[in-house]
């Protein structure tokens, strides 16, 4: 009997739709024509194309899109789109998002033209290996399809990759195989997830058992939870042993926060409120899913021995280390090894349910005849202003340390880029959002700087119709780095009065450019509002669930504004204040 011949790129777009895509992200090139070609050639095809502004906006809409559906994919062109791309796949690696890079490249006739003659193609750099193997940095998975004959497997094997590990993956296809026969899929793809050792897992659970018993424990959730699909098994844990729980920053949102044993969001240093002190006097804090990058534990040492760190590799149980165990299994193991030791649930609050005071920073009482707009008063304000409907969706700096507090009342309403942090993130990142969930509406809060990064993708989101607010922060600085180099001219009454003028200000190099963010929406598309104080916010706030399209609020916030979280960084030195007394990068 003979076997069915399709094209490569219907062979992949078959994979894709096998894989549950329904938007496919990019900018387009003519190595990639051939494939986009046949998905819009087919009218069934259940895969819509989506052009982006540019190569950095697709792979941050990518992203947050994987966060959401489980799988994304994103189409570009060799050299000048690829290269683009990588700041956006290399956030996908290190935050677990599993992406598929789709890149079109020259033919294997322009090829042999660079080698025989140093004929370059457009975008060839003259090594036909130059865009695999800067990918093979930040993917699990490289192939370069050459040919029809091997493209099935080499397709098959990426995808497979992209599923187990839940990383992003590479793929380029030379242009002239696109059109090429190949035998047609004989089966759908095996999505098979890491599997690691039981008795391993076993092993450490029962570790973690005799750690805990008779000590009052307590549980941090993580990411890895949310990226592997482990809420369910979470929240049975949670349940099964009565202990109460927080989520660091990276997992805010990991299941609702009005589930009666969440105590907040533990980010160390920079945590709301008491939440930093009453967690760390917890006997045993268990970890599940939680990374250890220095945002997400804001100057936590976890190196302790009361300190449990389980990963999807293994699990850390204070100095010991136990290798390949899956995260599923060890919340089981765990799950049953609790309920055969005697432990205390730790009560962060005492017997009271987490007070609404959790989500609010401290502010002033007194109020101005016009009330400025500081971060703490937004935040608080917003806590009020977000709800089921609302998807939130923060950028790196001050927002993401505002949005911390924010109550997120369903699982997964909250996406942010908080390990990686590539500013501008969170404007395309909406528009993924919006894709995975067009039942939700995505708010945004990015910094001025930010914003300046990736505005375009405003554009693409007025294109699809879509409805996200975003709130422009414009403090008319880098803020976070500032504070980062050099917080004195954040210290307010403690500011320190250094014989060089230029570490008691703001250094000119983080100052902004001056935008009318508001009227972006004369060239994209929307509506736009600007406000400089409390009341003008209230009433824009009043008007935004009747407004049906985009939407850009220019929020006016004093230059050395900072949110409280953050202003431990203020009693130290800054990495280059070197006249302080203290100062050392040692």
């Amino acid at each position: 009997m003979e076997e069915t011949q399709i094209t490569v790129a219907k062979y992949l777009q078959i994979r894709l739709e096998q894989m549950g895509l329904r938007h496919l992200f990019g900018i387009a090139g003519n190595y990639t024509a051939p494939f986009l070609n046949t998905i819009l050639e087919d009218k069934q095809a259940k895969i819509q194309v989506i052009n982006d502004t540019n190569e950095i906006n697709a792979g941050h809409c990518t992203d947050a899109y994987a966060r959401l559906n489980g799988f994304a994919a994103v189409a570009v062109t060799y050299g000048v789109g690829a290269f683009t791309l990588l700041n956006s796949v290399a956030g996908s690696y290190v935050e677990h998002c599993p992406v598929l890079v789709i890149n079109g490249a020259p033919t294997n006739s322009d090829q042999l033209k660079n080698i025989a003659q140093g004929m370059l193609s457009s975008h060839m750099t003259g090594d036909m290996y130059s865009n695999i193997n800067v990918y093979r940095n930040v993917t699990v998975a490289a192939e370069q399809v050459t040919s029809s004959a091997d493209a099935p497997y080499k397709i098959d094997a990426i995808l497979n990759a992209c599923i187990l590990y839940g990383k992003p993956v590479y793929l380029e296809v030379f242009e002239d195989v696109w059109r090429m026969k190949c035998h047609a899929p004989v089966a759908t793809l095996i999505k098979e997830s890491f599997k690691g050792c039981k008795e391993n897992a076993h092993k450490a659970a029962q570790s973690v058992a005799a750690l805990a018993a008779g000590k009052k424990i307590i549980f941090w959730g993580g990411i890895e939870i949310q990226r592997y699909g482990l809420q369910k098994e979470f929240l049975e844990l949670i349940e099964a042993t009565d202990t109460e729980f927080v989520t660091s920053i990276l997992g805010k949102s990991i299941v609702s926060e009005d589930h009666p044993k969440f105590k907040g969001v533990f980010n160390g240093n920079a945590s709301p409120k008491d939440v930093k002190e009453r967690f760390e006097k917890a006997e045993v804090k268990i970890g599940l899913g939680v990374w250890t990058t220095g945002k997400n534990l804001g100057g936590f040492d976890v190196w302790k021995d009361d300190t449990v760190l389980a990963n999807h590799s293994g699990v850390r149980i204070g100095p010991s280390y136990e290798p390949n165990v899956s995260l599923k299994d060890f919340i089981y193991h765990l799950k049953e090894e609790l309920t055969k030791v005697k432990f205390e649930a730790y009560q962060m609050y005492g017997p009271a349910l987490l007070s609404d005071s959790f989500f609010l920073a401290d502010i002033a009482e007194t109020k101005p005849e016009k009330e400025e707009i500081t971060y703490d008063r937004f935040f608080v304000r917003m806590n009020d202003f977000i709800n089921s409907s609302h998807i939130v969706v923060a950028d790196a700096g001050f927002p993401l340390l505002g949005c911390q507090g924010i109550h997120i009342a369903e699982a997964n309403g909250f996406v942010a880029q908080a390990s990686w942090l590539s500013i501008g993130y969170s404007v395309p990142a909406a528009t993924g959002v919006k894709c995975a969930r067009p039942d939700k509406r995505a708010v945004v809060f990015v910094g001025d700087g930010a914003f300046q990064e990736t505005c375009q993708a405003i554009s693409t989101q007025n294109k699809l119709k879509h409805n996200t607010i975003v709130f422009v922060l414009d403090n008319e600085i880098y803020g976070i780095e500032q504070l980062l180099v050099n917080p004195n001219p954040f210290r307010g009454k403690d500011k320190i009065d250094y014989s060089l003028p230029d570490l008691n200000e703001v250094y000119a190099y983080n100052e902004m450019h001056p935008w009318k963010y508001a009227k972006l929406v004369d060239v994209f598309g929307g509506q736009g509002f600007e406000v400089a104080d409390m009341d003008a916010l209230e009433s824009v706030l009043g008007q935004l669930d009747d407004i049906k399209e985009n939407t850009i609020v220019h929020v006016h916030i004093p230059k050395t504004s900072i949110p409280e979280a953050i202003t431990y960084k203020n009693r130290k030195p800054g990495e280059d204040e070197f006249l302080n007394k203290d100062w050392s990068l040692c």
